[in-house]
């Protein structure tokens, strides 16, 4: 990456992933796992009540992947690494 070096990308990712994203998420039963760092792309898996969200992409691009462009300039995206379709509970629906 450009000024900064994966590792260096990876620890600043954690840090918003911890303050930032994370707490939101998890609001709707979520959590947002960095897996790694490799030529200026984040790849990340998303568990809980984001796994099988029908607005799972709607919060990656929109809301994690902005912000984490917006904080780290040299990011150049995100990819999902999330089996949507696995896990006991995929996709959390709030009580009516």
């Amino acid at each position: 990456m450009d000024a900064l070096g994966d590792e260096e990308v990876k620890s600043r990712i954690q840090k918003i992933l911890d303050e930032m994203i994370n707490p939101a998420v998890a609001s709707h039963g979520g959590w947002v796992e960095l897996l790694d760092v490799k030529d200026s792309i984040a790849y990340l898996k998303l568990g809980g009540g984001c796994q099988g969200c029908g607005m799972v992409n709607v919060t990656l691009k929109q809301g994690i992947e902005s912000t984490l462009k917006e904080e780290i300039p040299q990011l150049a995206g995100v990819i999902d690494q999330t089996d949507h379709a696995g896990g006991s509970n995929p996709y959390y629906q709030p009580a009516k």
